[in-house]
């Protein structure tokens, strides 16, 4: 007999790694459990150098929601499975989140060491979640962050994600196209993105499809033929034809003319109509094409790009003045193929009311501590000039900020590189929000995040208070992240003090 559990939502919430529960019993049976711990989810950099778009945080919530319904019964089935310690085992069957999370909401541009999001709830209960987040932070950042890149990279043609196939599962696969979609992406291809995210998924048709009608030019026209008069009036009416099966120029482009000639298709059809290429010199055969398409009338007919995109290519294709209307990219942005671990990481900043420092010979591996927040501060333009990392209870520069006095920020390394904000010649915006409160969570908030486009509204609006130079994707120039005087002094007190200076 298979004894195995099946694996309910629960499960998301212990995908952990052992050490958590094996510290998780120490505490416990140290008396630890009701401490207050604060801990920042953040990373270290990017792979452009530039910024990072928020995803994941919904789904950050719902691991709560998910904590706080499951019953006890359920919880005690999973946790005896795999583990042996019976007062631990107990203790975690009764465990709910009752703490506080703060995070940066999805589609929020963000930057290295700025804490995303914030867990402030006794140690345990913390603790148990650090994998859990980081599984789902890391992976929806990555690919937000990615699709940031290549749909700037095409700006202003329209980028479709197209990559669940080369997905890492299930989860990545559908959460990702979310993702996708959030940092930029005009649509993508999964249908249970579509069903549980209500983001309509687009798909033509593959090389298998018109090779089911045999081989050679004749077949490649029928297949095209019996598609258009099966498709044309439905609801989702897109007649995108894939011309590359056997050869674009000589049989592909002209069967797919032939096509809608034939079935009545041209400039005044009501939906979408066009071509796909797939294969070979994708900036030569797209201009070939256009001018076949416009020499016959179908000036409307879009051209759409495939064939393991990323930006370098899309911005190469751009340079070769290739004439396309769409690109379609797949694994690029699916795995984020040249930067796969988005590298964030999950750190203790304070335990009951005490600020933590964890130092390294790695100096960007040195945390900042304490309870923190981030506003962004913007120009008399409203151009993002500067974000500014505070403590959360008494820090003079946020008290300036807030009302608009005169304030010097600077770099925590770097003295000298120090800018001055005079009074009222700034605005600003606090990028923290309280999303759980006391285990509870704002509803409202939560909603919010449920509406994808609107999530991606909100990043195109953010990316829009970037001057161009810091949005470029070699080299951006630097944007500043400051550390409040009293965050910088309170971080070299710890370092000094850890090393007995």
């Amino acid at each position: 007999m298979n004894n195995n559990i099946i694996l309910t939502e629960f499960a998301r919430v212990i995908n952990s790694d052992r050490y958590q529960y094996t510290e998780s019993d120490i505490f416990l049976m140290e008396g630890m459990e009701t401490k207050e711990a604060v801990f920042d989810v953040f990373f270290r950099k990017t792979e452009d150098g530039g910024f990072a778009v928020v995803s994941g945080v919904h789904e950050v919530l719902r691991l709560i929601e998910i904590l706080n319904n499951t019953d006890e019964e359920e919880k005690k089935k999973y946790f005896s499975k795999i583990l042996e310690e019976e007062h631990l085992i107990n203790f975690l069957s009764k465990i709910k989140f009752t703490g506080n999370l703060y995070a940066m909401r999805d589609g929020e541009i963000v930057y290295p060491n700025e804490p995303i999001i914030t867990i402030k709830a006794p140690l345990i209960e913390a603790k148990i979640l650090e994998t859990p987040i980081l599984n789902i932070i890391n992976m929806n950042m990555a690919i937000a962050t990615k699709a940031s890149m290549v749909t700037r990279a095409a700006a202003p043609i329209k980028v479709l994600s197209f990559g669940s196939r080369r997905a890492h599962g299930f989860d990545s696969a559908v959460e990702g196209n979310k993702a996708a979609i959030i940092g930029g992406c005009y649509g993508h291809s999964n249908l249970m993105t579509e069903y549980k995210y209500g983001l309509p998924s687009n798909g033509t048709m593959s090389h298998s499809y018109i090779q089911a009608f045999g081989v050679g030019a004749e077949a490649e026209k029928k297949a095209f033929i019996t598609f258009i008069n099966n498709r044309r009036n439905r609801v989702k009416n897109s007649l995108i034809l894939l011309i590359d099966t056997y050869d674009t120029i000589n049989i592909g482009i002209e069967n797919a003319i032939k096509a809608f000639k034939e079935c009545g298709i041209d400039d005044n059809y009501k939906g979408i109509y066009g071509i796909r290429l797939d294969s070979g010199d994708l900036a030569y055969q797209s201009k070939k094409c256009r001018k076949r398409l416009d020499e016959e009338g179908f000036t409307k007919a879009i051209i759409t790009l495939t064939n393991s995109l990323d930006e370098k290519l899309i911005r190469s294709l751009k340079e070769q003045g290739a004439c396309v209307d769409m690109y379609g990219v797949g694994d690029a942005i699916a795995v984020s193929k040249s930067y796969p671990c988005f590298g964030g990481v999950y750190k203790i900043v304070e335990l009951e009311e005490q600020p933590l420092i964890k130092i390294s010979g790695d100096v960007i591996k040195i945390s900042n501590p304490g309870f923190k927040e981030v506003y962004r501060i913007y120009d008399e333009e409203g151009i993002a000039y500067a974000d500014l990392i505070t403590l959360v209870k008494k820090d003079s520069d946020k008290e300036k900020l807030l009302n608009y006095k005169e304030l010097v920020i600077r770099d925590e390394k770097y003295e000298f590189k120090s800018s001055l904000l005079k009074e009222n010649s700034y605005s600003f915006k606090k990028l923290t929000r309280l999303y759980v409160e006391k285990g509870q969570i704002n509803r409202s908030l939560y909603e919010e995040l449920l509406d994808i486009m609107d999530s991606q509204k909100y990043y195109f609006e953010s990316l829009a208070t970037l001057s161009n130079e810091r949005k470029r994707l070699e080299n951006p120039h630097n944007y500043k992240v400051d550390l409040s005087s009293d965050l910088i002094k309170l971080k070299y007190d710890l370092i000094n003090e850890a090393k007995n200076i």
